[in-house]
């Protein structure tokens, strides 16, 4: 004997992601264009994808379009119906539109129509009218390959918890600059546009001191040097290389590494890395 049970809470999610999913693709191809085709769906009880058939990535506002209409068509509370058709009567009435889910090996097809334009054959669970979708956010937009675009997106209790969870966060980042909502968006730019300030004097402050400390060592005609600063590697590289171009022997040193060429004696270092004519060492 086997016993089988219905998920029904996991049915009921699934029913309205998949009627979602033909909404969206409709939609899509009103904002987008006729090019549009679905090439291929995924969906998971907390959330859907689909892939369509776009030539460029789709800006803010193409995908603010496709979620206004998708959520217009949802709370008008369309009618789902259900016919089921002989293959040949079918494509004769509907045309190959029908196969925007992929092709369907069967002499009856199953045709939904969802709103009085989206039409597909599919063996799939729907809702029997769209207001029990909810309403609907568009999660994500991205180009998995050329001529092709996956939307990702989330319904109802789902949809409802991302958009909470978005909120949290720009709570926190209020509280982070000490503004309203409403300047945000300013304040943000004000401290990238000081950061990107910052960044460009802190990098010629240090293309200063490298040439002063090129300088010191040229002028001093000493085959040893030491950086009394705790600089990186990267600034330390810098500095040998330009020195190391008119001195055959020359030992650099900083207080997390040393730079030496071939031959010169370097004692107490935890690990050495050969470079050819010159070695780093980890002090």
């Amino acid at each position: 004997m086997v016993e089988i049970q219905v998920d029904m809470k996991r049915r009921e999610q699934l029913r309205r992601l998949h009627t979602a999913t033909h909404i969206v693709n409709f939609c899509a191809r009103e904002v987008l264009g006729n090019h549009v085709w679905q090439n291929g769906s995924n969906l998971k009880p907390e959330e859907g994808s689909l892939d369509i058939t776009h030539y460029d990535q789709l800006s803010a506002d193409e995908i603010s379009k496709i979620e206004s209409m998708v959520n217009e068509v949802i709370f008008e509370n369309k009618k789902v119906t259900i016919e089921e058709l002989d293959r040949g009567e079918a494509e004769s009435k509907y045309g190959f539109i029908l196969y925007q889910g992929g092709a369907i090996p069967m002499k009856t097809l199953r045709v939904i129509h969802v709103m009085d334009n989206d039409i597909e054959a599919c063996g799939g669970l729907h809702m029997e009218s769209t207001g029990g979708i909810g309403f609907l956010k568009i999660i994500e937009s991205q180009k998995i390959q050329d001529g092709v675009i996956r939307l990702k997106y989330v319904v109802r209790e789902f949809a409802q918890k991302y958009i909470e969870e978005k909120q949290s966060i720009i709570e926190e980042i209020k509280q982070v600059f000490s503004v309203p909502e409403n300047q945000l968006v300013k304040t943000s730019e004000k401290f990238f546009n000081d950061w990107k300030d910052q960044k460009k004097t802190i990098e010629n402050l240090q293309k200063s001191l490298k040439d002063g400390f090129i300088s010191q060592i040229e002028s001093s005609g000493e085959n040893e040097f030491t950086i009394d600063l705790d600089v990186d590697m990267g600034f330390l590289m810098e500095v040998f290389t330009k020195v190391f171009a008119k001195k055959e022997s020359f030992k650099l040193i900083s207080k997390k590494f040393i730079i030496a060429t071939e031959g010169v004696v370097v004692e107490g270092a935890k690990k050495s890395i050969p470079k050819g004519k010159f070695s780093i060492y980890v002090m």
